[in-house]
């Protein structure tokens, strides 16, 4: 069994958030500098029969760990009848069918489009007008559109290095995640979509769906003008402030908020989780971000030896202000030198077991002392509960980890 089913049959239901370097053609003009954010959901599915794109959960019963399983979002800013596009299976979603070893050539290119229009995943949806015009006489629409989303929203490693982390989430925060995508595209098809790069981007749905699970707060996705603009750009200022998130949304800052969502609330010391926001807050629901599984994956650009067609482009912008609000170290690290203890998946296991042990132990000794008006003490017992629970089925999962392995 490969380290990918391993995963999955550990961790069947939950979410990669993903930012990608540049598009570069080769002899072309290299894209924007903002890169792009899409989200990989396993527990998820297409919902093939509402005429434009839908997900729905899969059937408690369903093989998550099978290859073809789960579903990749992506927004696209030509989209102006719904805001995203979702393409079924890790492979074609990253690697549009193409095998690494093999040639990325116009023959390859030209088949991965033929496959994606013949799919129907496009269906239903409408572009810009402006582009909508450049069609050629004779070409579908659904090809065309295919030929504007290769290499952005699927078969991403064509054109791009691609950075994720996963969040294990339980079925029902999937379903939270399907719920606000659903909202979001049939908000669209009913009312349109306009794409704007500072106030409603891809990273905005992206961070909201992930809301919509607990995982954070929300942000506010506005529309496009000067108005909206200076609301986030308060919002910047008040998140300084008073501490909190703002409303701009950036896809590689979407990646490094997923990392430390699910690796650096405090769970090895009470004191430091009572007083943090999302801890706080999930832990009333059962259930926390920051857990084994989160793990930081990359997918390289097809091999270039090979890739005729693309070039490695630049890193995506990262909003980050040194000494105040600063990342810039972080995401090198995550996307060049990742630790082992968010890379493999045995190591990341072991790392929980003993932040797990520690949080049992501090949340087992001393008293609550009043603090709070007396809300820490009923946090304790609650957080104290939590974490012996984790701590077991951490201990079960390394057992089953270590037996997947062995018949591997």
């Amino acid at each position: 069994m490969d380290e990918q089913r391993v995963y999955d049959s550990l961790f069947p239901h939950y979410v990669e958030i993903a930012t990608v370097t540049q598009y570069h053609r080769r002899g072309g003009k290299p894209g924007g500098w903002g890169g792009h954010a899409t989200m990989f959901v396993s527990g998820a599915e297409r919902d093939e029969d509402a005429g434009y794109p839908r997900l729905r959960l899969v059937d408690e019963e369903t093989d998550l760990s099978s290859p073809v399983s789960g579903i990749g979002v992506s927004v696209n800013r030509i989209f102006t009848n719904v805001n995203w596009v979702a393409i079924p299976g890790r492979d074609v979603f990253l690697h549009g069918g193409v095998t690494p070893d093999s040639e990325l050539d116009e023959a390859a290119y030209e088949a991965a489009i033929a496959r994606a229009a013949a799919a129907g995943w496009f269906a239903g949806i409408r572009v810009e007008d402006a582009l909508a015009r450049l069609r050629p006489i004779g070409m579908t629409a659904e090809e065309f559109i295919v030929r504007h989303s290769i290499g952005t929203d699927f078969a991403l490693t064509f054109a791009r290095g691609v950075y994720g982390v996963r969040l294990p989430l339980g079925r029902p925060a999937i379903g939270a995640v399907v719920d606000h995508l659903n909202q979001v595209n049939d908000a669209a098809r009913s009312s349109g979509y306009t794409w704007n790069a500072y106030t409603n981007n891809c990273s905005h749905v992206i961070h909201n769906a992930l809301a919509a699970a607990g995982v954070w707060d929300p942000k506010h996705a506005r529309g496009p003008g000067m108005v909206n603009l200076a609301r986030d750009l308060a919002s910047v200022a008040a998140s300084v402030v008073r501490g909190g998130i703002s409303d701009f949304s950036f896809p590689a800052n979407n990646f490094v908020r997923a990392y430390e969502a699910g690796n650096e609330h405090p769970i090895e010391n009470v004191d430091a989780a009572f007083a943090d926001h999302d801890i706080a807050r999930t832990i009333a629901r059962g259930w926390l971000s920051t857990a084994p599984g989160a793990l930081v994956v990359r997918y390289p650009i097809h091999d270039l030896a090979r890739n005729r067609l693309f070039e490695m482009g630049r890193d995506p912008f990262l909003f980050s202000v040194p000494a105040i609000w600063d990342k810039r170290d972080k995401f090198l690290k995550l996307t060049r030198d990742p630790a082992a203890e968010i890379t493999d998946l045995g190591a990341n296991l072991r790392w929980f077991r003993d932040r797990y042990a520690a949080g049992l132990a501090s949340s087992s000794a001393g008293t609550d002392g009043g603090r709070a008006g007396g809300a820490f003490g009923p946090f304790r017992e609650r957080f104290r509960a939590y974490i012996a629970g984790a701590l077991a089925a951490t201990n079960e999962q390394l057992l089953r980890y270590e037996r997947l392995r062995a018949a591997a």
